[in-house]
């Protein structure tokens, strides 16, 4: 978002009211979630992060001004190192410059039709349909709602941190690749809710040529972009070298041999006379060296977890709970000669695996970065929409320009039409 193109309000601020209304506002939010019944101790540790934030900012309050809606507290710290950044690997970032608008302009599309088509699913009654505001608050679990999703706000503040750093952090760099001066950094605050900014000269950008201010304008929602590529690297690489194929689970027939020696759905089978079953085929192939009467020692162990991931359902196996069972198989009633366990197993979807090391650590992360990527595609798609102020939006203004001289009459029906579908896809879900 660019900064320069809030309207401005005040020039002060009342730190009294101001704490007061941080309160007034945390207490209507623990109010909604209470409504929702998912309000619990966490509340406490809530009113410590806003009692706290209302502090600094009441120690600072000389230096915070009320622009807009937002209060901002402008600082030259920083600027410097952004400078050099700059100047240092010049060609990386005119590349990294030149990538980020190629991608924008693609992204942007993709965004608007994204809005359409969960209008769309709203029209048609999807539960499923719509967008939500991503919102901090005072539960342990997010808390989904018609129009907002609120998550536990530790999670929110890493979440933002996450997308504010590198976004700005990158409108800088670019900016100073054309020697394009740097007013300003610092943050922003609407009301409980913290941003950042890189304010440029704003005179100077736009007597820039428009591929400058494209690049500008692209860059920060690029590299939220980027960095929810990086946490989707790490979540496939995390789940791909930590958990391995450990055993096979199906459908257990009632009549069957195995249920008859105590096996059961939520058990796996980790392997048959001490030979691995990791697949439907190591299933078949020792099964097939059996006739029936035969009996067979089959290792298995509980199921205690199932793990989402990109790859789909996963169940997860508890080693520790594994004892053998003794099963005596019997004639397969639709092969004849062929020995029956009594287990229906669909290769590959029936694969259970097993975590090497601790798995509670493990989730803990895995839901962090999760978190990281929901925040930095969501915002990063979100910001390249074609609505001004957000860079999507003067990015639009910049592209239409090229074409016509009626920029500004297409960029407010645009926005008009990007207005009325997010509102529509917030409201719509409440009263449809």
């Amino acid at each position: 978002m660019n900064i320069n193109k809030l309207p401005p309000l005040s020039n002060c601020m009342n730190s009294d009211r101001f704490i007061v209304a941080l309160f007034a506002v945390l207490a209507l939010i623990s109010i909604a979630v209470t409504a929702l019944g998912s309000l619990d101790i966490s509340i406490g540790a809530f009113f410590v992060f806003v009692l706290a934030l209302a502090t600094l900012i009441f120690k600072d309050r000389r230096n915070v001004k009320l622009e807009g809606i937002v209060f901002i507290r402008r600082t030259q710290k920083g600027r410097d190192f952004i400078d050099r950044s700059a100047q240092s690997h010049r060609s990386f970032w005119r590349r990294w410059a030149v990538l980020g608008l190629i991608v924008a302009i693609p992204v942007m599309v993709i965004g608007s039709v994204y809005l359409v088509s969960q209008a769309a699913s709203v029209v048609a009654g999807s539960a499923e349909g719509g967008v939500r505001l991503l919102l901090p608050g005072p539960v342990s679990s997010p808390v989904n709602a018609p129009g907002i999703f609120v998550v536990p706000w530790w999670i929110w503040v890493i979440g933002i941190a996450c997308v504010i750093i590198p976004h700005e952090f990158m409108h800088g760099i670019v900016c100073r690749l054309d020697k394009i001066k740097i007013k300003s950094v610092g943050w922003i605050l609407l009301v409980v809710i913290p941003g950042a900014f890189v304010e440029p000269d704003e005179k100077q950008l736009q007597k820039s040529k428009r591929s400058t201010r494209m690049k500008v304008y692209a860059a920060g929602s690029f590299a939220n972009l980027v960095t929810a590529g990086i946490m989707l690297l790490i979540m496939v690489l995390a789940t791909a070298t930590s958990f391995h194929a450990s055993g096979i689970f199906g459908e257990v027939n009632e009549t069957g041999p195995a249920h008859a020696a105590g096996l059961n759905s939520s058990i796996a089978i980790i392997s048959i006379d001490s030979q691995q079953i990791a697949s439907q085929a190591d299933l078949v192939s020792v099964l097939s060296a059996h006739k029936a009467g035969d009996t067979v020692t089959v290792r298995a162990a509980n199921i205690t977890g199932v793990m989402h991931s990109f790859l789909g359902i996963a169940p997860i196996l508890n080693q520790s709970s594994a004892r053998d069972y003794s099963v005596t198989l019997s004639q397969n009633p639709d092969i004849a000669g062929r020995a029956y366990i009594g287990i229906a197993v669909n290769d590959p979807a029936f694969r259970s695996y097993t975590f090497d090391g601790d798995i509670t650590s493990f989730l803990g992360f895995m839901q962090i970065v999760s978190w990281i990527f929901i925040f930095s595609f969501g915002i990063g798609l979100l910001n390249l929409l074609p609505l001004k102020p957000l860079d999507g939006g003067l990015l639009f203004e910049d592209i239409v320009g090229k074409f016509t001289k009626r920029t500004r009459n297409i960029v407010r029906a645009m926005g008009v039409v990007i207005i009325c579908l997010i509102l529509f896809n917030l409201l719509g879900p409440i009263f449809l």
